[in-house]
């Protein structure tokens, strides 16, 4: 039985994204580990996912108080963290919080409880003076209903963290973070411990930005159909060579070394569908041409279908026999790539981008990026899988502990 995904969207945090967070979800729904939901106390959140995702309407309540149920909660406030002080100090916590902070803030609310007992929540974490009452009350309920039922929280990194951002973000029991950073953060504050806090590839850290890019907001739409033509999963890694007619020397050299990777690599052949030479197509030429190396490699599809860009955000690597578009795309979003030709120059060009013309170093660059780039990140739907492993053997030991 797939485990349920609760996300819990507020409003800022959706239009911080300008909406792009619906993308973030669907990529996890679609990854099919779990079942995916969303709570919001927004109905436009809730409408955004149009029926394609379950959504939870879940707004609160919200009286206005007297200021003698004010000032009541700030003695209530202060009796119960009257012996809480800052680290490495004799600073009572209640002086920076119970008379401007939560006496000037106090708006209670209820919420209904959740409808069903989701295996893990994900929610943006919050920042500072980003969020509406509504949408702190409502993280704060998610948050408080989570920790009842002893399902663990995964926060993501929508306002960037940092300095003295703290308290709001303290909430979580797992951090997906944009940046390096970010990670030393969390770990230097103590939020939680190494292995609890996780980097986003840079494809997902966008969707948790305010920027835009008409790149990648014409790609995530069509994603999950491009892997079902390409039967490719969200979590292998994949390579693109771009096809060129004039480079077939340097193309079969670059397939030929291709099969002394250490690791699994799904190879995207990009031919251009209109190319031909001698009445055959490119499609044609590249089957006959390359048979060889393509038996000798686990994982090689041809495609000559329009949409270069989609497929260049689709690959982790691009490798290219010339000079060319996607060679200068490339490193702009995170993905290796290595320009090689047989007589080329050798040169570090830029961040994540090499000419180089010797094959074995070709591989060593790939599994060098592979192993401290690539796979120092792991997408949201990757880190809920994690978790929830680590959860059952978790639960595991304490059972064999306990019939021992």
């Amino acid at each position: 039985m797939k485990k349920k995904i609760l996300f819990a969207i507020g409003d800022i945090d959706w239009k911080y994204t300008r909406g792009k967070l619906r993308h973030l979800v669907k990529r996890v729904a679609d990854d099919g580990f779990s079942e995916v939901a969303v709570v919001s106390h927004d109905k436009e959140v809730c409408q955004a996912f149009d029926g394609e995702i379950e959504t939870v309407y879940f707004p609160g309540e919200f009286p206005s108080p007297l200021p003698k149920h004010a000032v009541t909660m700030s003695e209530l406030m202060i009796r119960y963290t009257s012996e809480v002080m800052f680290p490495n100090s004799r600073f009572p916590f209640w002086k920076t919080m119970a008379m401007d902070d939560y006496v000037g803030c106090f708006t209670p609310g209820t919420h209904p409880s959740l409808p069903f007992r989701p295996d893990m929540v994900v929610y943006p974490l919050m920042g500072i003076d980003n969020n509406t009452v509504e949408a702190c009350h409502f993280y704060a309920a998610i948050a408080r209903e989570a920790r009842s039922l002893n399902v663990p929280v995964l926060g993501l990194e929508v306002a960037c963290l940092g300095n003295r951002q703290t308290l709001g973000a303290s909430l979580a029991d797992y951090y997906g973070v944009k940046t390096e950073f970010s990670r030393s953060f969390v770990e230097s504050r103590g939020l939680a411990p190494a292995e609890n806090v996780f980097v986003l590839p840079p494809l997902e850290s966008y969707l948790l930005t305010c920027r835009v890019d008409p790149f990648l907001d014409d790609y995530f739409p069509v994603e999950k159909k491009l892997r079902d033509i390409l039967k490719l999963s969200s979590r292998c890694i994949t390579l693109m060579i771009p096809h060129n007619i004039a480079f077939v020397y340097e193309t079969r050299r670059i397939l030929a070394s291709l099969g002394a990777l250490r690791f699994p690599v799904n190879v995207i052949l990009a031919v251009t569908p209109d190319v031909a030479r001698h009445s055959r197509k490119e499609r044609e030429i590249a089957e006959l041409v390359y048979r060889d190396e393509i038996a000798r490699l686990p994982s090689v599809r041809i495609f000559e279908e329009r949409g270069w860009r989609e497929l260049l955000m689709l690959s982790d690597i691009v490798i290219s026999p010339m000079f060319s578009v996607h060679s200068e795309l490339a490193p702009q979003y995170g993905k290796l790539a290595i320009v090689s030709q047989a007589m080329g120059e050798r040169a570090w060009i830029g961040e994540n981008l090499y000419a180089e013309p010797d094959l074995e170093r070709i591989n060593q660059l790939v599994e060098t990026w592979i192993e401290r780039s690539l796979l120092q990140r792991k997408s949201v739907a990757a880190m809920i899988e994690t978790i929830l492993d680590r959860r059952e053997d978790q639960e595991r030991e304490v059972q064999v502990e306990l019939q021992g």
